[in-house]
């Protein structure tokens, strides 16, 4: 036996380091678990526009183990007070910069799956939105422009075409206002604010939100709980922007910079277990 061992001792050792090798190689591509874990940052922006109910979101994706790719993330929304849900999903990645005299506009691309890895998280900034109210809100606004097309800008158009530096004489400009005036009491107007009004479902309360980040091979799902409210003063901020969705073809006809839209944010909140 001692023999045996001095003859074959070595390569014997080889081997199993060999094996041992490939063992753990084996393990870890196949039978360790891969996890992500979900660190958020700064606070919940909540808002409302020409897609409807929106919130961003920024923090940071962190790959446990072994790389993932991330096929999609969206949210469950549930408001506490009737449990009412709503699915939000990604509607655009935001750029991470911060631009604080406000005078860049903000950089925003098409979501897209990407991959994380252990030794290289991922930052993210996204808004997410009511994917289906947002078809019947585009279906409105739609209707709405189509509207303002036949009562102003049409009739205008034929007698005067704004240019820049170019100031519209007296008469133009009495007709201009005239017109607009008329389209700001038309019953698509009226009509188009009371179904904008009525399609901003936030409401003062509390609200829990959980964050669904779907993998591809395997297909898993990893979630995050939170809590966040609205107040009274916040829903009266966010309904301020249905003006600004209404004004919004009459600013870009005169040339004028449209009013803005407005934003609440909310802390996050533990959801108790």
């Amino acid at each position: 036996m001692l023999e045996f061992l001095k003859q074959y001792g070595i390569l014997i050792l080889a081997l199993i380091g060999i094996i041992q090798y490939w063992i753990i190689a084996f393990w870890k591509k196949y039978i360790r678990k891969s996890k992500i874990e979900i660190y958020e940052t700064g606070t919940i922006e909540i808002s409302y526009g020409p897609f409807g109910p929106s919130i961003s979101l920024n923090g940071t994706l962190r790959a446990l183990n072994k790389d993932v790719f991330i096929k999609s993330i969206d949210l469950m929304i549930v408001r506490e007070k009737d449990r009412s849900q709503h699915v939000f999903n990604w509607l655009a990645f935001r750029a991470p910069q911060i631009d604080l005299s406000g005078a860049q506009p903000i950089s925003m691309e098409i979501p897209s799956g990407f991959l994380i890895s252990p030794d290289s998280p991922y930052k993210y900034n996204i808004i997410f939105y009511d994917k289906d109210l947002f078809k019947e809100i585009k279906s409105l606004l739609r209707r709405y422009i189509s509207e303002w097309y036949k009562i102003v800008l049409e009739p205008l158009t034929k007698t005067w075409s704004p240019s820049v530096g170019i100031t519209p004489s007296a008469e133009i400009k009495a007709e201009q206002d005239k017109l607009i005036e008329s389209f700001r009491k038309s019953t698509i107007r009226n009509d188009t604010f009371a179904a904008l009004d009525r399609y901003c479902y936030w409401e003062p309360g509390d609200y829990s939100i959980t964050i669904n980040a779907r993998t591809s091979k395997p297909d898993k799902l990893f979630t995050k709980d939170f809590k966040f409210s609205i107040t009274e003063n916040d829903l009266k901020t966010l309904r301020l922007n249905v003006i600004t969705i209404l004004d919004q073809p009459i600013s870009a006809y005169l040339r004028i910079q449209n009013y803005p839209y407005f934003n609440t944010y909310s802390e996050y909140k533990q959801k108790n277990k």
